[in-house]
């Protein structure tokens, strides 16, 4: 029985990784799987990998780390990964210790004579071979079911590396060893003796020996040996109970590998129950439906994880995770330094107002309804973003996306560089990875904003005021310091929107400010005089304003800056 489980990890000056980012994972007691989120080129194949390296997955010799592997290409950044690992006992050392994995590892580059030098301040002597490790990248879903050796001897898929395993370790197997090779030449030679093939081979011999000048040599044809031939085996296919027309696996699509590859992985935790095992996977829901997604998460991973396995995964999906459980959820960003940094990693207590007493966790059951209508189709939005702007709804969406694209392509006219500035002006909220979100009223914005402080994503929010500035100002409400004195105010007492009045104030208060308020609503700000929302009538009447027409009244400088649209920060 063995058990293993990687607790920490630090990583410095690796790839995207520049100042010191830590990280810590789940306890044994924690049954649910942890999930490595972020945008495209956020880390989260570098932190993989990083881990990869901490585990001894991957094997360190003093070149293993080139330039290409330092912060920003700079040979002053040099690597330094930190992990802390748990395992039980596989043996005894020369002392009669016992010999763990358990402990902690350093692994670096410096420095030597203009050269780099990779190294690690204690060795795993191949201890990661006594865990159940298994490495699966789904990108290359297909590599991960070839069996086969590569030319230099070593097996290249997860799937590989297991039968040889259970082969090596079967001592049925290996009882049977001498009997099933001695069936196999008594058989081959059978097929072989007087056949053409057999006369076709001597032929060879011959030939052979004569050019090793008459040397006498040995030229066998036949299966390989014992403990490769199961490697030379393939999986084949049966579809609706063919049993005669069976197909290679590889020849599938890879969305069927996939779920091929799910029931591979499955079938090695319940093969290992005595075994607690390390499972780590990269982007599992590639190739999948979003319900074969939801599928994988839910039987796959949370079933490997209530069985005491480690599940650690990288995706892009929000159909991949458990909103209503954030203690295994890892997410990362790209800051303005051009490095990974760790914007949530929170496996203790957390530290938002509005949790749920019993569960600790902000998404909750109690606020379902809230959930429903405004995070879970917004999830994505939320999780995968590097800033978000709140806004009422769809027809707010149709005018800050047209004002913002005009303001762009106005800002970037006198660039040269930029060939289409209206496609550019079309991408840049989508480059600068900003998404619009819909809260459809104050109270779930609120809600919104709580989510965003909790997982650390960057918002602005904008709102109607719903009062004209000569029944309520905006510094009038933002005056008072506490919702308490502002209810015992004359301002509030007198109102007969006291509700409103409150919304108003949580909302500044939430926010720290960064907020824009509509007065009174979006639709007097855009000049559109009709109540009835239509967003055919909205367009029309905000297709032909220009850049100038969207002042400070409907797009203020805050916003602007909020998405980088200053001489100092816009990217080209």
């Amino acid at each position: 029985m063995s058990n293993i489980r990687i607790n920490t990890i630090s990583i410095k000056n690796y790839r995207s990784f520049g100042e010191g980012q830590d990280f810590s994972f789940p306890g044994v007691d924690y049954l649910k799987p942890t999930a490595i989120i972020g945008y495209n080129n956020s880390g989260k194949t570098n932190l993989m990998s990083a881990i990869l390296y901490g585990i001894g997955e991957r094997f360190i010799s003093e070149k293993t780390f080139e330039k290409i592997d330092l912060h920003n290409l700079n040979i002053d950044n040099q690597i330094e990964i930190t992990s802390n690992l748990s395992g039980s006992n596989y043996g005894f050392d020369y002392r009669g210790n016992p010999k763990s994995i358990s402990g902690d590892y350093t692994i670096s580059s410096l420095l030597v004579d203009n050269e780099i030098k990779s190294k690690i301040s204690k060795s795993f002597f191949g201890a990661n071979k006594h865990y159940g490790i298994f490495y699966v990248n789904f990108h290359n879903i297909k590599e991960e079911i070839i069996t086969q050796k590569t030319s230099w001897g070593n097996i290249r898929s997860f799937l590989g590396r297991h039968i040889q395993k259970l082969v090596d370790s079967d001592e049925t197997m290996q009882v049977k060893k001498s009997v099933f090779e001695e069936e196999v030449y008594t058989s081959t030679d059978k097929v072989l003796n007087e056949s053409e093939l057999s006369r076709f081979i001597d032929i060879i011999r011959k030939n052979y020996s004569t050019n090793l000048r008459n040397n006498d040599c040995k030229v066998d044809f036949g299966l390989p040996n014992y403990e490769d031939i199961f490697l030379k085996m393939m999986f084949k296919i049966g579809l609706n109970g063919n049993t005669d027309n069976l197909i290679p696996i590889d020849h599938f699509g890879d969305g069927f590998i996939s779920m091929f590859v799910m029931a591979v992985i499955q079938s090695i935790a319940e093969s290992n129950d005595d075994d607690k095992c390390l499972f780590l996977f990269e982007e599992p829901e590639s190739f999948l439906h979003e319900n074969h997604q939801e599928y994988f998460y839910k039987t796959v991973l949370c079933g490997l994880s209530e069985k005491g396995h480690q599940v650690i995964y990288t995706t892009h999906s929000d159909r991949m995770i458990n909103p209503f459980d954030t203690k295994g959820l890892i997410r990362l960003e790209m800051d303005d330094n051009n490095q990974t940094i760790c914007k949530y990693n929170e496996i203790l207590d957390f530290n938002v107002e509005q949790i749920d007493e019993e569960t600790g966790e902000v998404i909750t059951l109690s606020r379902y309804n809230e959930f429903i209508k405004t995070v879970e189709p917004n999830l994505n939005r939320l999780l995968f973003s590097r800033k978000v702007i709140l806004v009422e709804g769809p027809n707010d969406v149709l005018v800050y996306k047209n004002g913002l694209k005009k303001k762009i392509i106005n800002f970037v006219s006198t660039d040269e560089t930029i060939v289409n500035k209206e496609k550019y002006a079309d991408a840049y909220l989508n480059f600068e990875n900003i998404s619009f979100v819909c809260h459809h009223g104050k109270t779930t914005a609120l809600y919104l904003i709580e989510l965003c402080k909790h997982f650390d994503v960057d918002h602005f929010v904008i709102n109607d005021w719903d009062f004209e500035l000569d029944e309520l100002t905006i510094n009038q409400v933002s005056g008072f310091d506490t919702l308490e004195e502002l209810k015992q105010s004359d301002l509030y007492i007198n109102s007969q929107k006291k509700a409103m009045i409150t919304n108003n104030w949580n909302l500044i208060n939430a926010t720290n400010n960064n907020i824009h308020f509509n007065i009174k609503k979006l639709e007097s700000v855009i000049g559109y005089a009709s109540n009835d929302k239509s967003s055919l009538g909205i367009w029309n009447l905000i297709e032909n304003k220009t850049a100038e027409d969207f002042n400070t009244m409907i797009i203020p400088n805050s916003l602007l800056e909020f998405i980088k649209l200053t001489e100092d920060e816009i990217i080209v």
